[in-house]
């Protein structure tokens, strides 16, 4: 028998030089089976599993000579603490259990050894820890969950609840959700169990600071050396997203009865598989959980093979099989239908058990959501039904028109009618008018274009938002959205940024990660603007972004040239009442020419105006416009770090001019100027788009009014619309001027083309091509333009390489995938991964990267990628926001994934695309084919 203490079992044969063993263990009290080897570790231990509050713990010390030791008890502060005289060969403390400890608390115990010097022992100190549990018992709730082990699909899921452990008359709600249980398995989810969660050991959120003054060798008036350590964590593992949709229903808070039962009922889909239950309940201090699997299965069960989405123009085939599982051997007749016409008809006959297959040809007629029913019906009232909805695609992106109309005083007009959008595919197009003094602004369709925008960096992200914390009243009247949803669509985009912010506040482009301080001001302007008109802002992420802009204001080194990161923090500071008013002045007096941007020196001329330094304002103002000059903005690309163009600087030189009651007589003529480079582009970038949009509203109110007609109607100008082409292909709209000046009219198409465009290269270079996973190139034609054909199952290697003429850039490579295709694996390939595709290099990879149903994008900076490394490269530099323009020859990536043909059919194999997504004048397409996936039997 042994007592309380550390010991070792050692095993010998008896046999001369035999085998042996042994092996280490703890015995007595409840202890860690871990070993204290270093010297500064105590070995201490507990005398219960568990304790009750009230109850008296025993801790035991265990040295081999004695000390001073100070027990202390630590959970969310310093509960208790007590010194005692711990004997040679050890001791113990008794610890009286309070009521407020939680969970748990970490008893700690330090002995401390004195200095000796006639055995010359310097002083030493030792920590020993343990955890104390309480025991929860009577704070846990016991949860039963009566369900039935199988349903059919379609019909109600009732589940009863009994929750026991609750008080006479306390209060308790349940939660419960129910999943198919193939999306739990797909991504490793457990299900929800909050007491062991809130129960759980924390870790310890205290310091322990030792008295230096008992560790101090007198000797040698050294300090004792500490000898202890930890280690980190591991990285848990993620998992994979579930590919189709399925089951998930969840029924919100429910009022458990004062009997503890409550009842809870779930529609069930057509659906064929396991359900799992999860139910959470509560009280005011107890905690609980249960589950409980569910079997859903019809009679006879039915299933549907059929791509993720499909693209117009496309035929694909849809495999239904058909499972007698449960019914009599009879004649089942199967009918797939569209909604208004039936596609597909047939009759199966099943014997028990029996499973058979049909083929059946679908092509959508319309772009947007079209859903096709599958209908299987038999003897003994079976009926079974799917519900299969498609998105279906353009065949090609969005294209752009523009046509601008004088409209002469006293009787111009102008009509707009269906043959504007003769070639477009009517549910993609809009169609905007602008008319009056400031039409060339183009409001309308800028709003359009931002809306449409379908990707979300933290810039574009903001950039989709800003206008529309002013424009409520404008979009409304567009029909772009009603006033309440503008609302969420702007609190969505502040939640979506403060997901992008890192602990020092700043902001990344695509999530937490390679901040930008550029950006980060670009973000915190649009956070204080929506604060400002009552959003609701995280006032601590809010917070943080203020400090982190203040803090780099107050360590920035100066500069040569650039600044126009340094000029947006003093900007929003200074909106925000924290600009430092010496360095505002000190810019503003001796560094005002080193600002490189229009942009930077305008926002300190803004930045001094509310500080109410007026004189140098004006200064830094007229600063702005010397440096922009009076000519329009040019095309010349010229890398910016700071997201921006000569359009977007002149856009914002006049939003901040006017809205700090800073514009002078310069103000119409660079209007004027803005609105000549707007419509003499083929496309704008998000910056440009929202700096305009800006513009527009802070020139609202001097916009002359007019006298329009419309439709025979008189109305004031300007005059705002925006009209779907299905709308215009019922009615026309006529607008004739009958004021006494001539006023511009601005008509923009934005929509997808029922033609897809040919492939073209400016300032960019695509190329798209397929390889066998032996590294064989394929003669895929659809990837030039042509008609390929691809045998159902196989597996290919997509590689797209694109190659910028010009160095640097924000990039943005999208790759749209024939609805036949499906990515196989959610990463990049490596040269490692395909050894027959060694050329593939991997020096540089994309900063953001998406693996979607029917696309694959990904995000470059190309900025200062040397040409050894960018050639054939997929990786893409981390930069600031300041970094410096890249030089040397045109920079290159290539990227490669796989993909697998899963659905027969002809299939369109739209376009791949780059663009630089802040000079969006340089782009290139590849050519647009199709795809035939032959069927693997």
């Amino acid at each position: 028998r042994v007592t309380y203490g550390r010991y070792r079992l050692e095993v010998h044969s008896p046999e001369a030089n035999g085998p042996s063993a042994s092996v280490a263990f703890n015995a007595g009290w409840y202890t860690a089976a871990s070993e204290s080897d270093s010297p500064e570790i105590l070995d201490v231990a507990l005398d219960h599993a568990n304790y009750k509050p009230g109850d008296t713990a025993k801790l035991r010390i265990a040295t081999k000579q004695g000390g001073k030791a100070l027990v202390a008890v630590l959970s969310g502060g310093l509960m208790s603490m007590q010194e005692i005289e711990v004997p040679n060969g050890g001791g113990e403390a008794s610890v009286a259990i309070g009521k407020d400890w939680g969970a748990g608390a970490y008893v700690t115990a330090m002995l401390y050894r004195p200095l000796d010097e006639s055995l010359k022992r310097m002083p030493s100190r030792a920590i020993g820890v343990q955890y104390l549990q309480l025991d929860q018992s009577a704070h846990t709730l016991k949860v039963a969950l009566d369900t039935p082990e199988k349903i059919k699909s379609h019909t109600t899921l009732t589940v009863p609840v009994k929750i026991t452990g609750l008080e006479a008359g306390e209060e308790a709600r349940v939660t419960l959700a129910a999943v198919d249980l193939g999306i739990l398995n797909l991504t490793r989810y457990q299900a929800p169990a909050p007491e062991s969660w809130f129960y759980a050991q924390r870790r310890m959120g205290l310091e322990i600071r030792d008295f230096y003054g008992r560790l101090i060798d007198g000797m040698r008036a050294e300090r004792g050396t500490l000898r202890s350590g930890g280690d980190g964590d591991a990285g848990a593992m993620q998992g994979n997203p579930p590919v189709e949709a399925t089951v998930a229903e969840f029924s919100g808070i429910v009022r458990v009865d004062a009997d503890g039962t409550a009842k809870v009922e779930f529609d069930m889909p057509d659906f064929n598989g396991t359900v799992r239950v999860m139910a959470v309940a509560w009280s005011g201090d107890k905690l609980g959980h249960a589950q409980s699997d569910v079997i859903v299965r019809d009679a006879v069960a039915l299933t549907a093979s059929a791509p993720r989405f499909l693209t117009l123009g496309d035929e694909a085939r849809l495999d239904v099989a058909v499972h007698n599982v449960e019914g009599p051997a009879a004649a089942y007749k199967l009918e797939v239908d569209n909604g208004t016409t039936t596609v597909s008809s047939a009759s199966l006959d099943l014997k028990a058990g029996e499973r058979r297959s049909e083929h059946v040809k679908i092509k959508p007629e319309a772009v947007g959501q079209i859903t096709y029913d599958v209908h299987v019906t038999g003897p003994e009232g079976i009926a079974v039904e799917r519900h299969l909805t498609f998105d279906v695609k353009p065949p090609a992106g969005d294209i752009k028109r523009t046509t601008v109309t004088a409209l002469k005083a006293g009787g111009g007009n102008i009509t707009l009618s269906s043959a504007l959008v003769a070639d477009m595919i009517a549910s993609r197009t809009k169609v905007n008018l602008s008319v009056g003094p400031t039409a060339s602004m183009d409001v309308p369709g800028l709003l359009t274009a931002l809306d449409r925008y379908p990707y979300g960096c933290a810039e574009q992200t903001v950039s989709r938002a800003l206008p529309l914390v002013y424009a409520n009243a404008v979009a409304g009247q567009l029909g772009i959205a009603p006033d309440k949803e503008i609302k969420e669509r702007v609190q969505k985009a502040v939640d979506r940024v403060f997901e992008m912010q890192d602990s020092s506040g700043a902001f990344g482009v695509w999530g937490p990660y390679s901040t930008d301080l550029w950006l980060t001001g670009y973000v915190t302007d649009f956070l204080t603007r929506a604060k400002e008109q009552g959003f609701n802002i995280n006032p601590r992420g809010f917070t943080q972004a203020l400090d982190r802009l203040q803090n780099f204001i107050a360590y920035a080194e100066d500069f040569q040239k650039g600044g126009e990161d340094r000029a947006y923090a003093l900007y929003v500071l200074a909106r925000n009442g924290r600009a430092p008013i010496g360095d505002l002045r000190y810019y503003a007096d001796t560094r005002i020419d080193r600002f490189s941007s229009p942009l930077a020196k305008a926002q300190l001329g803004a930045a001094l105006a509310m500080m109410g330094d007026k004189t140098r304002a004006e200064r830094a103002f007229a600063a702005a416009l010397d440096s922009l000059g009076e000519s329009a903005p040019t095309d010349t690309y010229v890398y910016r770090a700071d997201y921006g163009s000569d359009l977007r600087d002149s856009a914002a030189l006049v939003t901040l001019a006017v809205e700090t009651r800073m514009a002078n007589v310069e103000t119409p003529k660079l209007v004027n100027v803005i609105s000549k480079a707007y419509l003499s582009r083929e496309y704008t970038s998000t910056q440009e788009q929202a700096w305009m949009l800006l513009a527009a509203n802070a020139l609202a109110d001097q916009a002359k009014a007019g006298k329009l007609v419309v439709n025979g109607a008189p109305v004031q100008s300007p005059l705002l619309r925006s009209m779907t082409a299905e709308a215009l292909a019922k009615t026309t709209l006529s607008v004739a001027n009958e004021g006494d000046e001539p006023v511009d009219a601005v008509v923009t198409v934005i929509g997808a083309a029922l033609t897809p465009e040919p492939a073209v290269s400016k300032g960019f270079t695509i190329e798209r091509s397929y390889y066998t996973l032996d590294g064989k190139p394929i003669d895929l034609k659809s990837a030039t333009g042509g008609n390929g054909t691809v045998k159902q199952n196989d597996r290919f290697i997509a590689v797209v390489k694109i190659e910028a003429k010009e160095p640097g850039g924000r990039v943005l490579l999208v790759d749209r995938l024939p609805a036949g295709f499906e990515i196989e694996n959610p990463r990049l390939v490596e040269s490692g991964d395909v050894k027959a595709l060694d050329w593939l290099k991997t020096s540089v990879r994309p900063e953001h990267s998406e693996f979607r149903d029917d696309r694959f994008v990904a995000a470059f900076n190309l900025t200062n990628v040397p040409a050894a490394e960018s050639s054939d490269a997929s990786n893409a530099n981390d930069n600031e926001g300041d970094a410096a323009p890249a030089k040397g020859p045109a920079a290159s990536a290539t990227v490669a994934y796989m993909v697998r043909a899963v659905t027969p059919g002809a299939f369109v194999h739209p376009a791949a695309t780059v663009e630089d997504m802040y000079h969006p004048q340089r782009y290139a397409r590849s050519a647009a084919g199709k795809l035939t996936v032959a069927p693997s039997e």
